[in-house]
């Protein structure tokens, strides 16, 4: 489930409706913000939650690119091993690998705090591990650890890529909805970031359509 780290952008008050192609090689989504402002009881038996301060880089991007490339993430992808041990040395930034009774390693946290504010930038499970009800146990286990934080309000943003069911499960999670938008962005199969392969069900467009040429 894809989320981006930054401030909600400035409105845009002067579209106007209807359709609108954009250039070849970049893609727009839909995006939802979503908060939460007090805890949902009894949410899930939270799973084993680890802290980790600092990652491994090659296995810290590995398990990013293989939860995260369904879903075109590829900021770990483009980070240097420099630029991730440096923010994850941040302590506002927060990074937690979740773990069933077995002990195996079955999805991953991050979220950043400001203020007294925390945003969750990058959530979800392995893929081969979907459909079994460790979301809500992630995401519990995540909870409990952002609200330890005392935060006024946990905050995220989703978006068309992802999982239709990711508004639905997020509310079932105690978030709602609070602004929507769109976000366009460089495709990270065309750059070079994520293999071409990726995430098939969203369209890759590398060529510019011409009118007329078909």
């Amino acid at each position: 489930m894809q989320v981006t780290e930054g401030a909600l952008p400035d409105e845009v008050t002067d579209l106007t409706s209807g359709y609108r192609r954009v250039p070849a090689g970049k893609i727009i989504n839909a995006v939802t913000w979503m908060e939460a402002r007090a805890r949902v009881p009894s949410l899930a038996r939270p799973l084993a939650m680890t802290r980790i301060n600092k990652p491994d880089c090659a296995s810290y991007r590995a398990t990013f690119v293989e939860i995260g490339a369904p879903w075109l993430w590829d900021r770990a992808a483009e980070m240097s091993d420099a630029e991730i041990a440096a923010h994850f040395a941040d302590h506002r930034h927060h990074l937690y690998y979740g773990h069933d009774e077995s002990g195996d390693h079955v999805g991953m946290v991050e979220f950043s705090v400001t203020g007294d504010e925390i945003e969750i930038t990058y959530f979800g499970l392995f893929p081969s591990l979907t459909g079994r009800g460790l979301g809500k146990r992630l995401m519990a286990g995540a909870l409990d650890e952002a609200w330890r934080l005392n935060p006024a309000r946990i905050w995220l943003h989703t978006s068309s890529i992802d999982h239709h069911s990711v508004i639905g499960f997020y509310r079932a999670c105690g978030f709602e909805p609070f602004a929507a938008g769109f976000e366009i962005t460089d495709d990270p199969r065309i750059k070079g970031t994520l293999p071409r392969d990726a995430a098939p069900q969203i369209p890759l467009i590398e060529t510019e359509w011409v009118p007329g040429s078909r």
